[in-house]
């Protein structure tokens, strides 16, 4: 591929803004951005589309290859700072999508992301582009097509994600011309279409390799959420997301929220994947441990049989994971390699998320046996079968078939006021 030819970019910029900077986003568009993508080989005119919402997140460009979404483009106006909430967003649509290349810029600032649920992070200033041929290249037309060039599952999740108002509207529409009054019922259908959607798109999505989804590991917890590269809290993310938030709070003007000027460092490659850990059984449990469940039969899977009969029915070698939702769209999700390290590990996420309040002991409304205490007792006195220590000290019942633990999820994640959808090896 030849170079790009950014050093004249670079040049006249410098000479646009030294005579007249932009005064506010169209202009910030139309003399930076624009040209920026244009020198990256993008034909904004014919494969490109402009001002879409994607996961709650609003894009000012999304460049497409044969109509495949490649790349997303959020800008800011040239006079304001990058946002860490807002490149947050973008990361999170990443991984929502499948798009696994974004750009976030005010035409001074390139915070350059690549990869899905674990970004890679590369912060430059328009100045320190032309140095930094390799790394724009991978943002380029060609290098994007290359990857895109075999048709994959996930080029579906990325045409849905994209286009996502307008198929609903569509749905909807039919729904409506299909049934006596529907329109009555119109905001009934489009949120069963919402829902379909998600779960349809996630379906899509979710098309990695098993190596590269556990990292080539036995026994993976991971973990991704809106709080990564944010100000507030622990980073739940991997070695290399915490390498990325520690130079974007460098970069972070003090008290605003804001990016400041970026650094030219590259991010530390990725560390174990298995960074988060599960809790330690409580004091004086007697049971094995959750990830002690036996071998699954020839093929490695969980066939359904073991259901039925009420054990577990899992090895170490699964992939449960649990997306949670809020009305406006996903927030995030966590997953292990066994059913109970995953049922663990949600109820650890929605602790953070309006279940820290709930009244001990509990149990759903329509279930018996405990599921939440303060000791790994049942509301009768009994004890827990399987009891687990959460991260603020009560305790969760994790005894049972796969199926059980699964509707422990949903409602946990309903008391929580969210939603939990289940994809992977729990069905």
């Amino acid at each position: 591929m030849p170079p790009l030819d950014l050093r004249s970019f670079v040049a006249r910029v410098a000479a646009l803004v030294d005579s007249a900077p932009p005064a506010d986003l169209d202009e910030t568009r139309t003399w930076l951005v624009e040209p920026f993508l244009e020198t990256l080989g993008w034909d904004l005119a014919d494969a490109c589309v402009t001002d879409r919402s994607v996961d709650d997140i609003q894009l000012e460009y999304v460049p497409t290859v044969e109509s495949v979404p490649a790349l997303f483009v959020a800008v800011e106006r040239y006079g304001d700072p990058l946002d860490e909430s807002r490149a947050n967003a973008l990361r999170t649509a990443m991984a929502w999508t499948g798009v696994d290349r974004a750009i976030y810029t005010n035409g001074r600032q390139f915070l350059l992301c690549s990869g899905a649920t674990d970004v890679e992070y590369r912060a430059l200033t328009v100045a320190e582009l032309a140095d930094a041929d390799s790394a724009v290249a991978a943002f380029s037309r060609a290098a994007c097509t290359r990857r895109l060039e075999r048709h994959a599952r996930d080029h579906v999740a990325r045409q849905l994600a994209v286009e996502r108002p307008a198929v609903v509207e569509s749905i909807v529409d039919c729904l409506a011309d299909a049934t006596v009054q529907g329109n009555v019922y119109a905001d009934e259908f489009e949120s069963a279409t919402d829902r379909f959607l998600d779960r349809l798109i996630i379906t899509f999505a979710d098309d990695e390799p098993e190596t590269a989804r556990t990292g080539g590991t036995d026994d993976v917890a991971i973990r991704f959420d809106e709080s990564t590269i944010t100000d507030d809290g622990e980073s739940t993310g991997s070695e290399r997301d915490r390498t990325a938030r520690a130079e974007l709070d460098e970069q972070r003007t003090p008290g605003d929220g804001s990016i400041a000027d970026p650094t030219s460092t590259e991010r530390a490659n990725s560390a174990d994947a298995n960074s988060s850990t599960e809790p330690d059984a409580p004091d004086g449990a007697d049971e094995p441990d959750i990830d002690d469940a036996p071998e699954p039969a020839a093929g490695g899977r969980d066939d359904g049989s073991d259901r039925a009969s009420g054990s577990d029915g899992e090895g170490d070698g699964g992939e449960y994971v649990v997306r949670f939702f809020n009305e406006r769209g996903s927030i995030g999700a966590v997953g292990h390699s066994t059913s109970a390290g995953a049922l663990v590990q949600a109820a650890d996420y929605l602790l953070e998320r309006g279940l820290a309040g709930v009244d001990v002991p509990w149990s759903p409304d329509d279930a018996e046996s405990t599921v939440l205490n303060a000791e790994p007792t049942c509301a009768d006195g009994s004890s827990m079968t399987q009891p687990r220590k959460l991260s603020n000290g009560l305790v969760l019942e994790v005894a049972g078939t796969v199926d059980a633990r699964a509707a422990r999820v949903e409602a946990l994640a309903a008391r929580a006021g969210l939603r939990a959808m289940l994809t992977g090896d729990w069905e």
